[in-house]
């Protein structure tokens, strides 16, 4: 029978400042095999956070005025040791990003092959009125955030050890990185990662 145990979120101090939310799901990989054996294969598992991408008392929008995005992938290619029941992590393409809008503070582009594209968002969900906004999108590789809570540099895919307080230390691998500012909404990180657990 599962468990389930139940405390306060303001209570959780997991040594980050600036979390909204975290989340660890996953699964292990069960097979039948043609005799009818049971396969048990590698629990992989991910580790979503949500975070303000300021430190506290600073600057809300990282220094833009309109809609901006950074956002960067990193692929796993994931090999299963079954005689040592541990999971390799072998990055696949190391750092795809794009920065649309911007310039961001404390996001660089370090390999921009100077590819940038236009880009459109219209939305009249709040009446006729509503503005839309143009602007630049700007593909290349390795994306670099030196801002809060986590550092992250796409194009050198490695592991990064996680302190999750009393649920623990992880050791996790990039999967995806996503920066949102909206002025006058404050800006916002969003990590994936993947551990096995």
């Amino acid at each position: 029978m599962a468990t389930c145990e139940c405390n306060l979120v303001g209570l959780l101090n997991i040594n980050y400042s600036g979390i909204i939310s975290a989340n660890i799901d996953g699964g292990t990989t069960v097979e039948i095999s043609d005799e009818g054996l049971i396969l048990l294969g590698a629990t992989i598992n991910t580790l979503s956070i949500s975070a303000y991408a300021f430190s506290p008392g600073g600057d809300w929008f990282l220094g833009v005025s309109c809609p901006s995005t950074a956002q960067a992938q990193v692929q796993w290619v994931q090999k299963y040791d079954c005689f040592n029941d541990t999971t390799h992590f072998i990055p696949k393409s190391g750092g795809k990003a794009s920065i649309t809008g911007g310039p961001i503070s404390g996001v660089t582009l370090e390999c921009d092959p100077n590819v940038v594209t236009d880009t459109f968002s219209a939305n009249a969900q709040s009446g006729p009125s509503t503005a839309y906004i143009t602007t630049e999108r700007r593909d290349g590789f390795n994306l670099r955030y030196t801002g809060t809570p986590i550092q992250v540099e796409s194009g050198s895919p490695r592991p990064y050890v996680i302190n999750l307080g009393p649920l623990g230390v992880l050791t996790v691998y990039l999967q995806s990185f996503n920066l949102n500012v909206s002025p006058p909404s404050p800006a916002i990180v969003n990590y994936s990662f993947v551990f096995t657990g």
